[in-house]
């Protein structure tokens, strides 16, 4: 489990396509504080370390997570947020992330407002159902609130300190591709009211 709060970004050695599956190099920010089969999460993408030394870490996808992620657009130099798992002693300051990226978002407009930035991002209407209003959302690996919610699209603002720690410090802007993973307490509400609505969704959520 991870709270999408960013530890570290890094920037990718090499992307080598499989097959259907993938291999990723990231230049390794952790040093010895890594082990093989660790669990880290690479923008928001749950993945296991393979291997590891001074320079860097390997990880392998399989298609699965290719098809949902944005992975496949990586790049020799892309930077990633990365983020290890939750230790059960640890702090608790984002929410809670599964690193099961739902789908592929694209940010529709980049404004600035005072100090921070809102970013606006647009994704496939099936989603509509598992995010509401003043809720969590997974962008890239990052947690944040939404603001405005739509059918399509949702808002969210960036603070200084969060453009400082995480990727979008480096590239930020309309038409970039992003994951997302949606709140898994909406997921659950859904599943379990058997509703599809996000009228009913937030008239659960208000109950609460």
């Amino acid at each position: 489990m991870f709270t999408g709060i960013i530890e570290r970004t890094s920037d990718v050695i090499q992307v080598k396509r499989k097959g259907a599956e993938y291999e990723l190099l990231i230049g390794n920010p952790y040093g010895n504080d890594i082990s093989t089969g660790d669990s880290i999460a690479v923008d928001g993408v749950c993945l296991t370390v393979v291997e590891f030394n001074s320079l860097s870490v390997s990880f392998f996808i399989s298609s699965s997570t290719v098809e949902k992620s944005i992975i496949s657009g990586y790049r020799k130099g892309t930077t990633v947020n990365l983020e290890r798992a939750m230790k059960a002693d640890g702090r608790f300051d984002g929410h809670i992330v599964q690193g099961h990226v739902d789908t592929i978002g694209t940010i529709k407009t980049v404004k600035k407002i005072n100090v921070g930035i809102e970013i606006s991002v647009c994704f496939n209407s099936v989603f509509s159902n598992l995010i509401v209003s003043r809720g969590s959302v997974t962008v890239n690996g990052v947690s944040l609130t939404t603001a405005d919610v739509s059918e399509t699209l949702f808002k969210v603002s960036l603070i200084p300190e969060t453009l400082k720690r995480t990727a979008f410090s480096k590239t930020l802007s309309a038409g970039q591709t992003v994951n997302i993973e949606f709140d898994i307490f909406g997921k659950y509400i859904v599943h379990l009211s058997g509703k599809s609505s996000k009228t009913d969704l937030e008239s659960l959520l208000e109950k609460l």
